[in-house]
C-alpha cells in the first residue's frame, strides 16, 4: 500500500521590536494565538542579534525607541543582504503625517498607529505575509523557467557548433569545381549561423532579465565558483585548444554573492577571454585578496587587447569590441553590460585594462568579502 508523503507546513516567523514590555506581550500574544512563531526584542541591538541567528519572515517595528530608534534599526537591517526582502510594518503612537511618510520612504510596507485593534493588526500581518509568500513563489517559478530556458539554449549550442565544424571540414575537402556542393555548404553554414545568433540573443535577453531579478546572498568560496564556471566552458576551450590556468591562494577567498549571478559573471568573463583569444592561447584566472581585504578575480587573456575606444564604452549595452571573435563566435554586445549590472547589484564592480606588455586584456571582478 502506497503511503502519501506528509506535507510539511512552514510556520511564518515574526520578529516584534518594541521597547515597552507590555506592548511586546500584547502583540506577541495576539500573533501566537493565530499560530505564528513569534520572537521579541526590546531594543534595536537585541533585535539585530535575533536577525543574525534567524531571518524572520516579517518584522513589526516600533518607531520611537531609546538609543537606536526604529528608523536607525531598519537602516541597519537593510544592509543585511538576506533581509532585503523582509517586509517591515511600523508600529507607533505617533500619528503625524511626517513620521508616517518617513516610515514608507524608508522601505516599510505598512504603518499601524497605536493603540491598535487586534483584528486590524492580524489582518495586515496576514496580508503582508501572503504577499511575501506569493512573491517568493513567483520568483521561484521564474527562476525555474529561466533555468530551463537556459538549459535548452545551451544544449542547442553544442550540436550547432559540431555541425559548423563538420561543414568547415567538408568545405576544405571539396575540389574547386564542386560549385553545387559549395552552395549547399554555404546554405547550411548560413542557417547554422542564423540559429546560433538567435540562441545567443535569447540567452542575452534571459541574462538581462536575470540582472534585474532579486538576488539571494550567501558566503561562497571563490575557488569553487571559478572551477564550476571553467568546467562549464571546457568544451569551448578544448575546441580552440586553449589552456586555462587557475591561480588561487592557500586560504579560501570567501565572497558574499548570489550563487547564480556569480556563476553567470564568471562564465561571461572566461567565455569572452576564450572567444577573443587566438587558437592555442593560455588564459589565466586568478582569485586573490587585495591589500584592503577586498576579494578579486582576474581573467587574463592573450587576445588583441582593448583600444581606447573600447575602454570608453566597454560596459555599455550593445557596444561591441573593435576586435572580433577569433573563430567566428557570436557576440550580442550585451555580455559585459550585464556583468557590470550584476557586479554592482552585489556591491562589487568590474574593471578592464590591457596587460603591461599589451599582449592581451585583464578583466578584474571585485566583490565584497563574506
Amino acid at each position: 500500500m502506497n503511503r502519501i508523503p506528509a506535507v510539511t507546513i512552514r510556520i511564518p516567523s515574526i520578529l516584534v521590536v518594541d521597547d515597552q514590555d507590555a506592548n511586546l506581550q500584547l502583540v506577541s500574544g495576539f500573533l501566537r494565538r493565530e499560530g505564528y512563531e513569534v520572537h521579541t526584542a526590546n531594543s534595536g541591538p537585541l533585535a539585530l542579534e535575533h536577525i543574525a541567528a534567524r531571518r524572520p519572515d516579517l518584522i513589526l517595528l516600533d518607531v520611537r525607541m531609546p538609543g537606536m530608534d526604529g528608523f536607525a534599526f531598519y537602516e541597519r537591517v537593510r544592509l543585511i543582504p538576506e533581509c532585503l526582502d523582509v517586509p517591515v510594518i511600523f508600529l507607533s503612537a505617533a500619528g503625524e503625517s511626517g513620521v508616517i511618510v518617513k516610515a514608507f520612504e524608508s522601505g516599510g510596507v505598512d504603518y499601524i498607529t497605536k493603540p491598535f485593534r487586534k483584528p486590524e493588526l492580524i489582518a495586515r500581518v496576514r496580508t503582508h505575509l501572503a504577499l511575501k509568500t506569493n512573491l517568493d513563489r513567483m520568483i521561484r517559478l521564474l527562476r525555474e523557467k529561466d533555468e530551463l530556458l537556459g538549459m535548452v539554449a545551451h544544449d542547442l549550442k553544442n550540436p550547432l557548433f559540431a555541425i559548423n565544424l563538420i561543414v568547415q571540414t567538408l568545405r576544405n575537402k571539396l575540389p574547386p569545381e564542386a560549385s553545387f556542393e559549395t552552395r549547399i555548404i554555404d546554405s547550411i553554414e548560413s542557417t547554422v549561423k542564423e540559429m546560433s545568433g538567435s540562441i545567443e540573443s535569447l540567452l542575452s535577453q534571459q541574462a538581462e532579465e536575470f540582472a534585474e531579478f532579486p538576488l539571494t546572498f550567501q558566503p561562497i568560496n571563490l575557488e569553487i565558483a571559478l572551477k564550476a564556471a571553467i568546467g562549464s566552458l571546457s568544451r569551448a576551450a578544448a575546441d580552440k585548444q586553449s589552456q586555462i590556468e587557475t591561480v588561487v591562494p592557500a586560504d579560501p577567498v570567501m565572497v558574499m554573492a548570489d550563487a547564480s549571478a556569480l556563476k553567470h559573471l564568471l562564465e561571461n568573463l572566461v567565455s569572452n577571454a576564450i572567444k577573443f583569444s587566438p587558437r592555442g592561447s593560455k588564459l589565466t584566472v586568478t582569485a586573490m585578496l587585495q591589500p584592503d581585504g577586498m576579494p578579486a578575480c582576474l581573467v587574463t587573456d592573450e587576445g588583441p587587447g582593448l583600444t581606447p575606444e573600447d575602454e570608453a564604452g566597454l560596459f555599455q549595452k550593445y557596444r561591441r569590441l573593435s576586435a572580433r571573435p577569433t573563430a567566428g563566435e557570436n557576440s550580442t554586445g550585451m555580455g559585459l553590460a550585464i556583468v557590470k549590472m550584476l557586479a554592482e547589484r552585489m556591491s562589487g564592480h568590474v574593471t578592464a585594462t590591457n596587460r603591461e606588455d599589451r599582449s592581451g586584456a585583464v578583466f578584474t571582478l571585485f566583490l565584497p568579502p563574506a
